[in-house]
């Protein structure tokens, strides 16, 4: 029996140690409970930066369709360049027809006074 006693005395001390750290646990528990984390200022930091990056995105996506409507207007020749080109070579085609023309007359005379110089000595004998 002495043996049964301190059996029963060990898992009384057992059963009362246990309950203690439930209790402590209790009030441990309670104060976890207790603590509230205040997340509202984080909430609104977090808001006021993806706000923030919507507008940068917002300003990259203006620009970039900016640049994309420039890049579709722009031209490697400029359009007066090109006109000032092609009213040089019209001017040009017309000079060169022109002088070339001159040249086909120049001939025809030289042709006709040649003639004439053939013909004006055999006419004078």
């Amino acid at each position: 029996m002495k043996k049964l006693d301190a059996i029963m005395e060990l898992l009384t001390d057992e059963i009362n140690g246990f309950q203690n750290s439930i209790k402590k646990l209790e009030g441990l528990s309670k104060g976890l409970n207790e603590v509230k984390v205040d997340t509202s200022k984080l909430e609104y930091h977090l808001k006021e930066h993806l706000r923030h990056q919507e507008r940068i995105q917002s300003n990259n996506n203006r620009t970039f369709n900016d640049i994309n409507k420039k890049l579709k207007r722009a031209k490697l020749i400029p359009k007066w360049l090109l006109v000032l080109f092609l009213s040089l070579l019209i001017i040009l085609n017309m000079v060169m027809g022109y002088l070339s023309f001159q040249v086909v007359q120049l001939n025809k005379k030289e042709k006709a006074i040649a003639i004439k110089e053939k013909m004006g000595p055999q006419n004078q004998q």
